[in-house]
Formats: C-alpha cells, sequence, structure tokens
C-alpha cells in the first residue's frame, strides 16, 4: 500500500528540523580501557531515528534516505555489501555534550554515543539522554505500549491492545516492589536511565524544532518519563522477545478438529504425529549431556504416552472460547468517542500512522544465531565470537548501539532504547550475544469460576478444594477521540475495566456463563526486572565466570552465548522454569484446582550449558537447547519443535569445517550463512538419491544434476555493480534455476504428503510469519522429512496423515510434478527457472514520517557483531 505523502498535504514543510547539538564541554580528556578484542558490527540501516520535518520534506522530493541525517541510513550500504565498521572502543573526539554535570557524551564516527560518567549514575543518565535523543518516538512507542497507553496517541482502535497489556503486566505498587528487590547499583541504572530521558523530554518539550516529526502528525508531545516506564519498558521486550507459551488453545483446536473429523482414536494419533514435544535426532545445542524440563527427569516413553492421552482428555472438555478475551487483545474498542464529522487535516496520513504503530505492537518477536569458536579453530589461537540478533529491519531498527565508561563499566554494544543496559556486546576482555530460547516458560490454567455469593465481591475460582475470591482491581484507559478513524484532541475520553487475576496469574478470558476462565502463570512474574541485573554483570564482566555469575540473575529465556579473552566459550539456556507436576503435557492447558500447580523451579544447575566444547565451538539459532528438553510451545512454524532438520544445521556445517578462522573471514561465514536456503541440507541427500535411477526424463534427469551441484545458496549469485549492492533493484533480484527447482520440488513434496490436512492446521505448520527466516526449515518439513528419511529423521513417519507411500514413489512423482510447474512457469529453458528473490521491507514506525525502501532478503542479524580476541589459551 501506498503510504500518504506529508508534502503534498503541506505538513511537512510546516514543521521544523531538529537542532544536532547541545551543551558541551572542552577538548575531550576521556579516553576507553586497553581491551584485549578486536571487533566489528553494523547495524542497519543506522544509528539515529530522529526524523524532521525538512528532511522528510526533501526525502519525500527526491526519495534519498540520506536527507534525514548522516546516521539514518549510513550503515544499510555497509550491510548489504557484506562489509562492517570499526567497533572497538572508540577514542573520543572533539567535544562532548553533558546534558548533566559528571556526564560527557561524545559521537564516533557512525554516530554512536561514547558515554562517559564520573559515576554509575551519571553511565546510565547520560545513556537515557542519548536513546531519547536518537530514538525519542520510538522509545516513546516502546513506552506507550509497555505501559497500556497507546490509545492516548492511536484513540480507541489501540484500547483493547493497551487492557491486554494491563491484564498481563503490572500495578505501579508491583513496580516499586521489584525495585526495592534490586542491588543498589540496579536501581541506580534504572533511576538514572529514567532520569535522562525525561531531562531530553523536558527539553523537546519547551523547544517544538527538538521534537521528531511524528509527534506533529499525531498532534501530541512526549509525556513524563517515569522509574516505572523505565521498568514496564524492559518487561514489554522481555515478554515479547524472551519469553514463550500460553498458546495451548491452539492445540485444543487443532486437537478438536482432527478429532472431529476422523474419529477421536485416529485424530488423536494424528495430533500426537504433527505435534510432537521431542525428537531424538533433534539438533541441539549441548551435545554429549541430557537436560531435562519434564517431573520425573526421566519419563520412558510409555509413560509419556499416558500423560498425553489423559491431558488431551482433558482438553477435550476445554471450552474453545477460552481461547480469546480481553486479556488476549479481543475485547471491543469503546464506540465513545469514535465519531463521523467534518474533514480532519492530513487524514490519510494520520490514519495510516495509527494503523501502522497498532501493527507494530503485535509484530515484535525473537529470533537470531549467535556463535563462539575456540582458538582451536582459529588462526590465531584466540577465540572469537559472531552474534547476529535478528528483529527484523526498520527506520529506525529496535536495537540501538552505544558505549559506556564509568563507574566500574566499560561495555560497547546494543540495548533497546528505553532499557539501561548494553543488551548485546563486549567488555575489554568478553564478548557475548543472545537469541531467543523458546522454551516453555508460561502456562495456561483452566478455572472453574462461580459468581460470589456476596453481593459486590469479585468471582470466586476453585481451588485445593475451596472457592477463593479472584483478585480483581479496575483500570481506567484513556485514549483521544477519533473523527473518521483519525485521533484528535487529548486523552480526554476513558473507560473503565475490570482485571483480575487467580493464584496462577492474570484471568484472560471467561466464558460466557461464568463457570469457566483461563489464567496465564508467568514463570517470571514478579521477577522480570531481576534480568537487568545479570546483564549489568555482563557489562563489568571480566572473564567467562563473570559472565555466568550474570546468567544466575536473568529471569528471561534468552540463550546467551559468551567467550573471553583467556580462551574460553561457553553456552547458557537461562530463566525461570517451572517445576511441573508429575503428569502434565506441557501442549496443553492444565486443571487450575490444584493439582497441577507447580512444584517450585528448576534450579540453575539444571539449566542447559557447556563450556569449553570438545567440538570447539558453540552454535545457536533458537535451536532446542538439549537433549530431554522438551519442547512444550508448538506455536512458532519457523521455531521448535526441534528435529533434525533446523537452520542451525547450515552454521555447524561451516564451523565443523573451519579450522583457520580469522576475523575478516567471519564476514565470509556470516555471508555464507546469509545467503543460504535452510531446507537443502536435509532435503538434498534424499533427493540425490534418484541419481541413476531408470524411467526418468531428461529434464528430470537434468534437474537432478542441477541439485547435485549446487551450494545451497537461496539466490543466484550475480554482478555487484549498479546503485544496490546486488547489481539491481531489490524486487528484480532472481534466484538460481538449482535455488527455484529445489523450492518447486520440496512444495510438490508437501502437497503431495499434506494435502489432507485442514488449511488452519496446515499453516500453523507451514507458514512463516516473519521476514526474518524466508527460506526456513518449517515443522512440515521435518514431518515430510520423517516420510523421505526415516531412519535419520528421528521419528516414524506420520503414516495416519501421508499414507504408507515409499520414499522413493514420494520423490519421482513430486519431481515430475516440480518439472511440470516450472516448465509451465519459465518455459522449457533451464536458464530462464528464475524464481523472485524474497524481500525485506524497511520502513518506519509510522510508514508515513522516516523512509522507506526495499532490499533483498538476506537470513542474518539486524545487528552483528564479529569479535576476535587478541590473547587467551587455545582450547
Amino acid at each position: 500500500m501506498k503510504r500518504p505523502a506529508l508534502a503534498a498535504t503541506g505538513l511537512a514543510v510546516a514543521l521544523v528540523a531538529i537542532p544536532t547539538t547541545t551543551s558541551s564541554a572542552g577538548p575531550s580528556t576521556d579516553s576507553p580501557p586497553s581491551e584485549h578484542l578486536a571487533a566489528r558490527t553494523v547495524l542497519p540501516p543506522g544509528e539515529s531515528g530522529f526524523f524532521s520535518s525538512a528532511a522528510q520534506a526533501k526525502y519525500e522530493a527526491d526519495g534519498d534516505p540520506s536527507d534525514f541525517g548522516p546516521h539514518v541510513d549510513d550503515q544499510r550500504g555497509i550491510y548489504w555489501s557484506n562489509r562492517s565498521k570499526d567497533a572497538g572502543f572508540a577514542t573520543p573526539q572533539g567535544t562532548a555534550a553533558t546534558p548533566s554535570a559528571g556526564v560527557r557524551i561524545y559521537r564516533d564516527a557512525a554516530g554512536v554515543p561514547l558515554v562517559y560518567g564520573n559515576n554509575g549514575y551519571d553511565v546510565w543518565y547520560g545513556a537515557g539522554y542519548a536513546a531519547a535523543t536518537d530514538r525519542l518516538f520510538e522509545i516513546d512507542a516502546i513506552r506507550r505500549t509497555a505501559q497500556g497507553t497507546l490509545a492516548e496517541l492511536t484513540g480507541p482502535g489501540g484500547v483493547p491492545a493497551d487492557l491486554q497489556e494491563r491484564t498481563l503486566t503490572y500495578t505501579k505498587g508491583e513496580y516499586d516492589r521489584m525495585l526495592a528487590r534490586l542491588s543498589s547499583r540496579g536501581q541506580t541504572a534504572i533511576r538514572a536511565y529514567a532520569a535522562g530521558v525525561e531531562q531530553r523530554i523536558t527539553e523537546a518539550r519547551s523547544d517544538p524544532s527538538l521534537l521528531p516529526a511524528e509527534y506533529q502528525v499525531l498532534q501530541t508531545t512526549p509525556a513524563d518519563w517515569s522509574v516505572e516506564d523505565t521498568m514496564a519498558a524492559g518487561v514489554f521486550i522481555t515478554r515479547d522477545v524472551a519469553a514463550q507459551g500460553g498458546l495451548e488453545m491452539a492445540n485444543v483446536a487443532s486437537l478438536r478438529e482432527l478429532q472431529k473429523r476422523d474419529g477421536r482414536s485416529r485424530g488423536l494419533a494424528e495430533f500426537d504425529q504433527l505435534f510432537p514435544d521431542d525428537n531424538p535426532n533433534a539438533l541441539v545445542t549441548v551435545t554429549g549431556r541430557r537436560f531435562s524440563n519434564t517431573t520425573p527427569r526421566h519419563l520412558s516413553a510409555a509413560q509419556r504416552l499416558t500423560d498425553f492421552r489423559h491431558a488431551a482428555a482433558y482438553a477435550r472438555r476445554v471450552p474453545l472460547s477460552l481461547a480469546n478475551g480481553a486479556g488476549t487483545g479481543a475485547a471491543p474498542a469503546p464506540k465513545t468517542g469514535a465519531t463521523t464529522g467534518g474533514p480532519v487535516a492530513h487524514a490519510a496520513a494520520v490514519r495510516h500512522a495509527v494503523r501502522r504503530l497498532e501493527q507494530w505492537r503485535h509484530g515484535l518477536h525473537g529470533g537470531s544465531f549467535a556463535y563462539a569458536v575456540s582458538g582451536r579453530r582459529t588462526a590465531t589461537g584466540h577465540a572469537m565470537l559472531v552474534s547476529n540478533p535478528q528483529l527484523d529491519y526498520s527506520y529506525p531498527s529496535l536495537l540501538w548501539e552505544l558505549e559506556v565508561h564509568g563507574g566500574g563499566y566499560d561495555a560497547r554494544g546494543v540495548g533497546v532504547p528505553g532499557i539501561p543496559t548494553v543488551g548485546i556486546g563486549h567488555t575489554a576482555d568478553v564478548a557475548w550475544g543472545l537469541t531467543t530460547g523458546y522454551s516453555k516458560t508460561i502456562d495456561s490454567y483452566i478455572e472453574t469460576t462461580r459468581p460470589n455469593p456476596k453481593s459486590g465481591k469479585p468471582a470466586q475460582y476453585r481451588h485445593r478444594g475451596r472457592w477463593v475470591d479472584e483478585s480483581c482491581r479496575t483500570a481506567t484507559i484513556h485514549y483521544r477521540q477519533s473523527v473518521n478513524g483519525v485521533p484528535v484532541g487529548p486523552p480526554s475520553f476513558s473507560h473503565d475495566y475490570r482485571i483480575c487475576r487467580t493464584v496462577h496469574g492474570p484471568i484472560v478470558a471467561t466464558t460466557r456463563d461464568g463457570r469457566h476462565a483461563r489464567s496465564v502463570d508467568y514463570a517470571q512474574w514478579m521477577h522480570d526486572v531481576d534480568t537487568v541485573e545479570g546483564i549489568l554483570r555482563w557489562d563489568r564482566a571480566k572473564s567467562l565466570a563473570d559472565v555466568a555469575a550474570g546468567v544466575r540473575h536473568v529471569a528471561w529465556n534468552e540463550n546467551i552465548v559468551a567467550a573471553d579473552s583467556h580462551g574460553n566459550i561457553g553456552y547458557w539456556h537461562p530463566g525461570r522454569y517451572l517445576r511441573r507436576a508429575a503428569g502434565v503435557d506441557q501442549r496443553f492447558p492444565l486443571d487450575g484446582r490444584g493439582a497441577q500447580d507447580p512444584r517450585g523451579f528448576l534450579p540453575y544447575r539444571e539449566m542447559p550449558h557447556v563450556v569449553n566444547p570438545a567440538a570447539g565451538f558453540v552454535a545457536n539459532w533458537n535451536t532446542k537447547p538439549a537433549h530431554g528438553w522438551v519442547d512444550g510451545d508448538l506455536s512458532g512454524s519457523n521455531t521448535r519443535p526441534g528435529g533434525p532438520a533446523n537452520r542451525v544445521r547450515v552454521i555447524r556445517g561451516l564451523l565443523t569445517s573451519a579450522h583457520h578462522l580469522t576475523l575478516q573471514g567471519l564476514m565470509r561465514v556470516d555471508t555464507r550463512i546469509g545467503e543460504s536456503d535452510m531446507r537443502a541440507p536435509a532435503y538434498l541427500p534424499a533427493m540425490l538419491r534418484l541419481r541413476g535411477a531408470g524411467g526418468l526424463s531428461a529434464m528430470e534427469r537434468h534437474v537432478i544434476r542441477l541439485l547435485a551441484h549446487w551450494d545451497g545458496r537461496a539466490y543466484a549469485p550475480g554482478g555487484r555493480g549498479g546503485s544496490s549492492p546486488w547489481g539491481t533493484a531489490a524486487a528484480d533480484v532472481t534466484d538460481g534455476p538449482a535455488a527455484t527447482a529445489f523450492a518447486a520440488w520440496r512444495d510438490a513434496i508437501l502437497k503431495r504428503l499434506f494435502h489432507r490436512l485442514p488449511a488452519d492446521i496446515l499453516a500453523r505448520l507451514n507458514t512463516i510469519p516473519v521476514e526474518s527466516h524466508q527460506y526456513d526449515v518449517t515443522p512440515l518439513d521435518n514431518l515430510a522429512l520423517r516420510v523421505l528419511r526415516p531412519g535419520w529423521a528421528g521419528l516414524p513417519a506420520p503414516t495416519l496423515v501421508t499414507g504408507h507411500r515409499t520414499p522413493l514413489a514420494v520423490l519421482r512423482a513430486t519431481l515430475r510434478r516440480a518439472v511440470v510447474e516450472l516448465r509451465h512457469r519459465y518455459g522449457a529453458s533451464v536458464s530462464h527457472w528464475r524464481r523472485p528473490h524474497a524481500i525485506s521491507h524497511l520502513s518506519s514506525l509510522t510508514g508515513v514520517v522516516g523512509p522507506q525502501t526495499t532490499e533483498p532478503f538476506v537470513d542474518r542479524g539486524s545487528w552483528v557483531q564479529h569479535v576476535a580476541f587478541t590473547r587467551g589459551r587455545r582450547r
């Protein structure tokens, strides 16, 4: 959809550009400490997210993103041409901005703030001020989303999502208690960061030239920033990127659908074949050691089957209406304040901005790969580390680069604006990367409920043999009036909602008759903010032991891969994991009456981890952490459940053959990863079994020869000239004949094997929902490979779904069909078999203010970090 132009409405030229300087000190006397590493990074499209009105007008005239300043788009070309910038500690040059006594903020050549402080408070004050300077509208959008106040910008349409956030998160008193439980260092960082953000907001409100243009489009200004806002931002990111679960009702619906179609017994077996929670041949990060998140720790196959049948029998009685409710964002928007009337200035642009903001809040997700190699595999004999967090591309990125020095902190890397940490990065002696863990840390409980016999009292739920009052409060959600879908005026309208909890957690849905409700139990409940303690330890780390000490404090489920200047490498799968009751099957909701309540938490020693593995490397791409660790959440078609076909196989293959890696060579590895079709390593051995087989046409034999010589890359290598690093516009880039033929054959296999599946179940198993993994393995691929490679795939072929077809018969029939479709679509000449390459869309938060463009898809991080240590023992 084409976005409305502001210049055409006259709005853009009415706005004022932001000044780029603040008060400053004299020439620098600051300098960073010596470090025992070399680092390179790239943050596409750039560091800055400030869009001035004058630049907007110019951009709409010429379409050049550099109109917005030197650091909005300066790293996009670097990234898409597989280059990077120096990211070791930078020596300050010139004069520093001094937003407060004791705070000095310099900028390097990429616009990255170098924050120096006299103490820890000054450091994080400066970081907050710099974040708000670079990303004020983004940081405000994160805060409003986290606090459930986005409707104060977007109008009544934003109320349902605000209600969802209010339901699932905390009151001010609860935030206060979490803050009080932190160490003085943690409290200082949060308070200081909030104060720094608030100073910049105060400056911007008093000087309209400092306000990003988005505020003038929406005709509003940023509200005051509080300590609670900083904490809420952290909770929001933790919940949306580093927690998983609570979606068991999708499994209930799929089970019901299969049983309704094929009968109770057959449908039950089909569900277990389609949605397994474990695979003995799954690729894992920790090899040679088992870890368990089941009770008891070692379950026999017979006991697992019994538990599954009991859980499925209970799921059959769960009302499907509990899938959605006020706590899932499904409440109706209030009608009060939504009116029709005369024309509103710039209505199309404002409506577009509102729609994009409301979409953005639902689009955050986890991803990412990271790996570390020991000195045995490098040319220098010292360890190396790579981190590629994948949070999609946008103007600006969700990640923001910074460097901090003072108060014991010496770190450089990225964080999320609004949160006082260098979340991923390096110190002088340690480097680390994060990837989303995708272990199930949220459980749904089905509560048995009734109206309270006492008039005016909350409803009750049954727990451990007695009726207990729900804990309820009233939440008032403010919102702006909407005229013809355009928010106008102040947030003067409001609606009161009753939000209730049980002993398990927030109630997210209730049946119409009031007899049942669904609550969600967050393993990290009231501990979300603890994670800042662990990350602040990493920001001061001098060894891998310091990293491990920090891991003990984090409550989120983010894998961490780390390395140090002593030659050590390691991996941890941290978080708060419920020790669930015996008999629980994590795929289904639990009975809330008490018998299935958790029995505490897994101790730290039982969480998957490894230090200095024998392979000489450790790699994770949201991979299953270890054998024995079941995949309780099955909601993401491009994440786990784990199987032997997994995108990390590409990384493992490259690292297994690597013995003389260099810092420059890490980019070549990343490039190969990013250009690969992740499905190829698993499918090709099966497909190539037809080499030499009789009864094939000449064209079919040609396809097999083509795939036999294919390097597995998902695009056609071509010239690098022209305005794009790929030599042509993104929309014109094509995949080569081999990649195109492979995809057609793979699609034909899936269609032949699974054409009888209901469309919604097929979508669950085979949809890639985000742009960050467009050539990825899906659960449906692992199901197909159980037919094509039955010994390798780890689980029996799902014959209830696929029938008893032999691998060779499936391959012959589907190759024939693929060739017919390829010839029909592209013609008889194989050289013309070139499908369009996948595209990544880069746009701003509003889609109205700021740049937008497209680039050819690559499966790499939205920030890239390469670190090579310059000392350390070969291990």
